[in-house]
């Protein structure tokens, strides 16, 4: 059975490319308040 994840649990760091193709890493956000993934698949 798999563990339940905690509030507190650190979220694995991952990289992706913004509209510009610049890389930005998951763990750039670190120690900020908040953190907002959208992924948009409508213009694919």
């Amino acid at each position: 059975m798999a563990k339940a994840r905690l509030e507190t649990d650190i979220a694995p760091d991952f990289a992706l490319e913004d509209t510009q193709g610049n890389e930005v890493r998951l763990s750039d956000f670190r120690g900020k308040k908040h953190v907002l993934l959208v992924l948009n698949r409508g213009f694919i």
